[in-house]
């Protein structure tokens, strides 16, 4: 099997297979047919080795009428060929972690790896969303950077239902209140952490300093897929998709700088470099307020800091919500906080 991009197989997968048998056992029915969810393929981040498990002829078919459900699946356990381009249309049963792998077969039925469901119920069972539109921002406090994710990514082959595409496009990104209030909490989490690189200079605390900074690199960072209306992916993907990012050719050099610093002296100067940029970057991001943050001395001490404090000052006072505005920054957005 010679290895192409997982959204490239499925799209010919569909056209060449999924489809003609739908159309041919089910003429006329609506339905709409993609691949979005989990998956280093939904990310176009799949290699060869993501062939190992949960990869390969793979979708998810969505219909509004539950009883066609089992029927569709039946159609295809009975109907589907053994093989796609030399890919295994039948998969394993589940194994102890629930993961799946390609596994070839000459006779049916085929234990196939296309999911078929209701659209509403997907979004309830995978996400514990109650609604597919219409989200109000105590919705979108609920939500997280991996689900959105998620849904958004992907490719939507067939939409015969014209609501998946409409729930992607409503998802795609914060509306502006929630996405300053995440911005304020990757600030709040940069405020409380950056004097102590300074005063682990102080106590000659290499180790304790290289692993403080390494944080705050994390969350400036992630301030910058933020700055360019990007959701952020778990850590398995997220130096990978910082690669994506339009700024990446200017950001990426001072970040490899700051982490391969053996001197503390000049990596804090390299991590105020990058505060200094991460602060021009959101200056000239449309709906943002304006920043005058320099570097300078923590309350005396010599320990530079952009004085995060202050940046949330500003953020938040921008925000016109006030459920929004008053939610406590110690408790929302853990999820890009605590890297899984």
């Amino acid at each position: 099997m010679n290895f192409i991009k997982g959204l490239e197989l499925n799209s010919g997968f569909y056209q060449d297979i999924v489809k003609p048998l739908l159309e041919q056992s089910f003429p006329g029915l609506p339905y709409s047919a993609a691949l979005i969810g989990y998956g280093s393929d939904v990310l176009s981040m799949d290699t060869e080795q993501s062939m190992d498990h949960n990869w390969g002829p793979r979708m998810q078919l969505f219909v509004d009428d539950k009883e066609f459900i089992p029927r569709i699946n039946e159609m295809l356990r009975e109907k589907l060929p053994f093989e796609y381009l030399g890919f295994p249309v039948n998969f394993s049963d589940p194994s102890y972690d629930k993961t799946q792998r390609m596994e070839k077969t000459d006779k049916g039925p085929i234990n196939h790896l296309i999911e078929v469901t209701n659209f509403e119920e997907y979004l309830k069972n995978r996400y514990s969303l109650d609604k597919s539109h219409n989200f109000s921002p105590g919705d979108w406090l609920t939500f997280t950077d991996q689900n959105l994710l998620e849904i958004t990514s992907g490719e939507v082959f067939h939409e015969g239902l014209q609501k998946v595409n409409n729930t992607r496009e409503e998802l795609i990104f914060y509306p502006s209140d929630i996405f300053k209030l995440r911005l304020a909490v990757l600030w709040h989490y940069i405020w409380n952490k950056e004097a102590f690189v300074g005063r682990c200079i102080d106590l000659d605390d290499l180790i304790g300093q290289r692993i403080i900074v390494s944080r705050l690199v994390n969350y400036l960072v992630k301030i910058l897929f933020y700055l360019e209306k990007k959701y952020i992916p778990y850590s398995k993907w997220f130096g990978s998709a910082f690669k994506n990012l339009g700024v990446y050719a200017k950001a990426h050099g001072l970040v490899k700088e700051i982490l391969t610093e053996n001197d503390p002296k000049k990596a804090e100067e390299k991590l105020c470099g990058l505060y200094v940029f991460v602060v021009e970057r959101h200056n000239v991001t449309e709906g943002m307020p304006h920043l005058n943050n320099t570097i300078r001395d923590f309350f005396g001490r010599p320990y530079k800091v952009i004085f995060g404090e202050t940046i949330i000052e500003e953020i938040k006072n921008s925000i016109v919500d006030e459920e929004v505005k008053n939610t406590d920054l110690r408790k929302y957005a853990l999820d890009i906080i605590i890297d899984e």
